[in-house]
């Protein structure tokens, strides 16, 4: 072949073996999610495949559109996008809005799932996410059936300032030198941004445009610099090459790379090896393909490829709802699981993606109506999703649909009762500090208030436990865990009451339980050594000495018992058989006697050290006899989860708890019948 002679790319602009990339993306990714066989322990790098693999595709879409005016060519843009990206979106959304209303009772995760749901009809979930305590590789992030729209929040933030700079580059390439260099600039800013908050802000790295910026723009500077220009001869017999070794370092990134040290500097792995491939495809132009480039072009990839979007989407959410379910572990499970989601890609696919994006409507090809439309579609059903996440117990179908029964909220009693008209009992405070235990006594705290006509303030903060016990009270609440006691110090007089509510027994969930409870018990107290206890009654020295040099009472709380399952979870004929519920919602009194022993001995060394510290044990009341349920004798549950009360345990409890305190104030409680 002569040297000079060029090999024209554009012969056809759609490059199947892209689509076979995507494949190769979107397959990745599911199976990490699944987790299976740990395969591909770094498979979430998939969607930085599809980073690059977008701005590669997204710039030569723009480039073919280039004599456009610039309100035509963003008028267009963005139609073509809202087209191509709301619909499937829309309807996956709207699906896990109804299932997990119907089948995930609300519980301390609902509240990220929301607002990480609602913030997805508006491409802005991975901002929530960022924002959250919890990261992707997180337990409690497999719950969330959003969880994997905060991929498409990037993108779809890309793309409010990407065509512009492309629109740039496209009118100035040709006189202004600096044209090329907008993207590559960015592009590094990008990189160091991301380099800099992998070490101090790692969710803002992971979740946020300014760190993932460079991804999609190397693909767009890709295309810059190959995909305006003819292939030469000898890149043309380099291309297989290149698709190869691509494939070579995107395998390393499936393989090694590390979420702690992600997207900087492992990302950078499965980029360059995205932007070989497709150079390696791009270079081939349509020369005859090479051995990989035809299994990437073969119908059964390149269909996958066209899916990828709706296998995307659809992957996640009904992972979420099975192992919530039924659970992920059994084998037949794991067998229907790709077949539904294929089936439901599928239908997505064929059903609306295509139909939406090839239709002739003037919604569809006017850009004015395609917009007017998709806010208004995009606003109802959002509206809906909204009224759905505050009501769900209108569509649930699980016992905890019975919210009185089940939630420690603030619930105005519907029993009738008495309050206590007691001089004594005027003015008094009751002050409640804590951890998320202190929000599960929140009936309590409520009936309280109405029969003793005291005033009851709440400082509560999930994680936040205080006086815990079991070690030291955690250093990143110090701050507010301060200012909470400020407030304390500042409004309450002396006599007012304290109580520290938190959780105070090492959690069995998610423990190996097949041994038997004892052994299980042995593993939690083994945790419990000489030094945490120290540190937990050196905790509680700080804490309480100040609080009664106050002159204020402080009302702990004793360990209550805590189970190996949760009932929210176990309760329904849809979860039940889930290996989660195996373990079992009850646990023997001596197993519980025992692993609270070393907390109830500290407890009762402090009690001798501050007099105005007083004990309230709820145990007995929980569990009168040898086995401890989660549900009474009368099948009501007093837990709602492994260790939280319910709102009927609340209501077990609260005369308990109102006894203690008029005690503590000195008043004799009225006469039961």
């Amino acid at each position: 072949m002569p040297k000079d002679l060029r090999v024209s790319q554009f012969a056809s602009t759609y490059k199947p073996a892209i689509d076979g990339l995507r494949a190769i993306a979107v397959l990745s990714v599911i199976v990490f999610h699944l987790d299976v066989f740990s395969l591909l322990p770094g498979g979430f790098t998939g969607v930085d495949m599809f980073f690059v693999i977008s701005g590669y595709v997204i710039s030569q879409s723009l480039w073919e559109r280039r004599d456009l005016s610039l309100g035509r060519y963003l008028a267009d843009f963005y139609r073509r996008r809202l087209l191509r990206i709301m619909p499937a979106l829309l309807t996956v959304l709207c699906v896990s809005v109804v299932l997990s209303a119907m089948f995930m009772p609300q519980y301390w995760l609902s509240e990220l799932i929301n607002r990480t749901g609602l913030a997805a009809f508006f491409g802005l979930s991975n901002l929530v996410l960022a924002w959250n305590t919890d990261t992707y590789f997180s337990p409690s992030a497999e719950l969330n059936p959003y969880l994997h729209t905060w991929s498409l929040g990037v993108e779809e933030q890309f793309y409010v300032i990407f065509p512009a700079l492309f629109f740039i580059w496209l009118r100035y390439r040709q006189r202004v030198g600096f044209a090329w260099a907008v993207l590559p600039l960015l592009a590094i800013a990008s990189m160091i941004i991301g380099a800099y908050q992998v070490k101090v802000a790692p969710l803002s790295a992971f979740y946020l445009l300014p760190g993932r910026f460079w991804e999609l723009a190397a693909g767009a500077i890709l295309f810059q610099a190959i995909g305006t220009r003819d292939v030469t001869p000898r890149l043309n017999r380099l291309a297989p090459a290149l698709l190869i070794g691509g494939l070579g370092l995107v395998m390393v990134g499936f393989l090694f790379a590390q979420p702690r040290q992600f997207p900087y500097p492992w990302a950078m792995v499965t980029v360059a090896g995205s932007l070989l491939m497709i150079a390696g495809i791009v270079l081939r132009a349509d020369s005859s393909p090479g051995a990989l480039q035809r299994v990437l072009q073969t119908p059964l990839a390149t269909y996958i490829g066209r899916l990828s979007y709706s296998l995307y989407l659809w992957h996640w959410p009904v992972a979420v709802f099975l192992r919530w379910t039924v659970g992920m572990e059994l084998l037949i499970v794991q067998w229907l699981y790709p077949v539904l989601v294929a089936l439901l890609a599928a239908a997505s696919y064929h059903w609306i993606e295509t139909p939406i994006r090839s239709g002739h409507s003037a919604v569809q090809r006017k850009a004015g109506f395609t917009f007017a439309a998709g806010l208004s579609v995009t606003g109802l059903m959002w509206l809906g999703a909204l009224w759905v996440s505050v009501n769900p117990s209108t569509l649930s179908l699980s016992q905890t649909r019975d919210t009185y029964t089940w939630y420690a909220y603030k619930h105005y009693p519907q029993e009738d009762f008495a309050r206590l008209d007691d001089p004594r009992l005027k003015g008094r405070q009751l002050f409640v500090m804590g951890d998320s235990h202190t929000a599960a006594y929140r009936t309590l705290l409520k009936l309280v208030s109405l029969k003793l006509g005291v005033t009851v303030t709440e400082y509560e903060q999930g994680g936040c436990g205080v006086v815990s016990l079991i070690g030291p009270d955690p250093a990143h609440c110090a701050a507010l865990r301060e200012a909470q006691l400020q407030e304390i110090l500042a409004r309450a007089k002396p006599g007012d009451v304290v109580f520290l509510a938190s959780l105070r027994m090492p959690e069995l969930a998610g423990r190996a339980w097949r041994e038997g409870e004892a052994a299980m018990v042995d593993d939690a107290l083994g945790e419990l050594t000489a030094d945490n206890i120290e540190a937990a009654r050196l905790a509680a020295d700080a804490l309480l000495s100040r609080l009664q040099n106050a002159q204020l009472t402080v009302l702990i709380d004793a360990p209550k018992p805590l189970f190996k399952a949760a009932p929210n979870r176990c309760s329904d004929a849809f979860n039940r058989m889930n290996p989660v519920c195996a373990p079992g919602l009850t646990m023997a009194r001596d197993q519980l006697e025992r692993l609270r022993a070393p907390q109830m001995a500290l407890l009762q060394q402090l009690q001798a050290s501050y007099p105005a510290l007083h004990a309230w044990d709820p145990l007995p009341l929980l569990c009168p006899g040898p086995i401890c349920s989660a549900y009474d004798a009368n099948a009501k549950p007093l837990f709602f989860d492994s260790n939280h009360l319910s709102g009927h345990g609340n209501r077990v409890l609260e005369p308990s708890f109102s006894a203690a305190l008029l005690k503590i104030w000195g008043v004799t409680p009225p006469a039961t019948e």
